[in-house]
């Protein structure tokens, strides 16, 4: 995120705001020490102009080739992304991979 942050030329202020976080947990987002939800994983690859997979690092938009597998898909999605304050269901988890994919099969 912050490679993208700094592509953009914009400040951790700018950002936290458009998420509407304070700028210490957004620098702790950036750092790896909080998780980002789905709503504000979704509003940073609008801000950035990328994909969720790319803003995820799951993909590479360069050469298009996929940097994690699916078990480690399922690990990431398990343990590092929350919604709303809660961990994603396994039913979430099944129900993201499929929008995942149905953006990927419409392309």
């Amino acid at each position: 995120m912050k490679h993208l942050r700094k592509e953009k030329k914009y400040t951790q202020n700018y950002v936290s705001n458009f998420l509407g976080v304070s700028r210490g947990k957004y620098a702790k987002l950036e750092n790896g020490f909080n998780n980002l939800d789905l709503e504000n994983i979704i509003k940073l690859a609008n801000l950035y102009n990328v994909t969720v997979d790319e803003l995820l690092c799951l993909s590479n938009k360069k050469d298009n080739k996929n940097l994690i597998n699916i078990n480690e898909l399922d690990t990431i999605l398990k343990t590092g992304i929350t919604y709303n304050g809660k961990a994603l269901t396994s039913t979430d988890i099944i129900a993201l991979k499929a929008f995942l994919q149905g953006l990927i099969s419409s392309k």
